[in-house]
């Protein structure tokens, strides 16, 4: 049986190809999405990882929208599944309050509160983090996104939702 999307949520994208080519296209979403126009969740505006790595030509924010870190933890490496649904990552930002939507605030272990957006019948999560800035302003700092594999992952998504702050 397959889901209807709802409409608001684009098709996948294909990631096969020359990897140079695949990056262009999953870094021209990431661009149009969360560069070029406005993402707010809420009230907030939308910032991430803005920092670049040595060596590396995009910021580290995109790369952890498209890439997982490996078993070792050492490196990241693309992950298909996730970087094919890059172009869910704004709509479910801005579709936060759809019926299709788990939305809840969650106190990690490092006392930081971090906000999940769980597509769960697709099996896809956002995590924000309201952040303060230096200036004064307020932002949504977009952590991660990424497909939910698993049932081990689903069942601590679903850990998080059932202990979630009141």
């Amino acid at each position: 049986m397959t889901l209807e999307r709802p409409d608001w949520l684009p098709d996948p994208i294909s990631v096969d190809g020359e990897w140079e080519k695949v990056l262009a296209r999953l870094y021209s979403i990431f661009d149009r999405d969360l560069r070029a126009t406005e993402c707010r969740f809420q009230d907030l505006p939308v910032s991430w990882d803005r920092r670049r790595l040595a060596g590396e030509r995009c910021e580290e924010g995109f790369w952890h929208l498209i890439t997982k870190a490996d078993d070792r933890g050492q490196q990241r490496l693309l992950d298909p599944r996730r970087a094919e649904r890059l172009p869910w990552c704004k709509p479910v930002i801005e579709h936060w309050a759809a019926p299709e939507v788990k939305t809840w605030d969650y106190e990690e272990a490092s006392r930081k509160v971090r906000t999940y957006l769980w597509l769960e019948r697709w099996g896809y999560v956002v995590i924000l983090e309201k952040r303060q800035l230096s200036g004064g302003g307020r932002v949504a700092f977009l952590i991660t996104a990424f497909y939910v594999e698993g049932n081990s992952t689903r069942r601590g998504l679903q850990g998080k939702h059932d202990r979630r702050r009141a």
